[in-house]
């Protein structure tokens, strides 16, 4: 495939800013730490409900993952370790599909369709608790 061909493929647009997208959540988790609880963006469930909803202290749990204290970011968001992993998982992804699409290893619609079973599942399984099925 020609490079400018490559650049243009609508696919390809769509994994470059997914993957900027995820690089700005772990930059935003670098910046901002748990320790100064610093960051912008609070949670506004505690304010709402009067109790912390299933995604309190995401954040925070994601500044200790980046700075690889792993208890740490247990402690803020039981499931900050798993909703990460499905956004690093989902940035590799990104530059693994794209790799393949440039290369021509298989043809584009069969790249589509398992790029977004594997994505899917991964969803599911990282966000399972997230997902209210009642």
């Amino acid at each position: 495939m020609k490079s400018s061909r490559f650049i243009n493929e609508p696919y390809h647009i769509i994994n470059v800013i997914f993957a900027g997208i995820i690089i700005l959540i772990f930059i935003y988790s670098g910046i901002f730490s748990a320790e100064k609880n610093n960051h912008p963006v609070k949670s506004a469930c505690i304010k709402i409900t009067g109790k912390p909803c299933i995604s309190t202290g995401l954040s925070r749990s994601f500044s200790e993952i980046v700075r690889f204290r792993f208890e740490s970011a247990k402690k803020y968001n039981q499931y900050g370790l798993l909703i990460f992993f499905f956004f690093l998982s989902q940035l590799f992804l990104r530059f693994f599909s794209s790799f393949i699409l440039i290369r021509k290893t298989i043809s584009l619609k069969t790249l589509i369709l398992t790029d977004s079973i594997v994505s899917v599942i991964l969803y599911i399984i990282c966000f399972f608790n997230f997902l209210k099925f009642w």
